[in-house]
Order: C-alpha cells, then structure tokens, then sequence
C-alpha cells in the first residue's frame, strides 16, 4: 500500500510537469504540432496513471478486513 502511494506521488509529480511543460510549451508559442502531440499523450498517460492508483487506493481501502476497521477506528468496540 505504501508502494502504491508512492507511485501516485510520482504520477502527480507527472502530471504537474507534463502540464507545465505544455503550458510553457503554448505561451511560448515556438514549438512544433509534434512536440505538442507527445506533450500531450505523455500527460495523458500520466493522468491515466494517476487516476488508476487512485483508484486502487480507494478499492483497497474499502476492501480492509473487518479486524483491521475496528483497530483503526480508535481502539476496542464498545461492551453491553
């Protein structure tokens, strides 16, 4: 699971700079129409890469046994 996070810092991390990069990339203006396509897919990809270990974050969350809720909730369920 910390793995997994730490690829979706990474992921964001490539997004922020493939975003930058296509911005700066258009204000500037100089760039050739194949230099923005490869901007382009590479945010995409990156996006897409973003979005699926958000996901299997959110998936494994759900996912966590029962035990382990009861444990990270606060300490120990209440007694009659």
């Amino acid at each position: 699971m910390a793995q997994l996070r730490q690829l979706r810092g990474l992921y964001s991390g490539g997004v922020a700079a493939w975003s930058l990069c296509l911005l700066w990339n258009m204000v500037r203006g100089d760039g050739s129409a194949r230099q923005t396509v490869l901007l382009l897919v590479l945010l995409a990809a990156f996006l897409g890469l973003l979005l699926w270990s958000t996901w299997c974050l959110w998936e494994a969350g759900a996912r966590r046994p029962a035990g382990r809720a009861a444990d990270a909730g606060g300490g120990r369920p209440d007694r009659p």
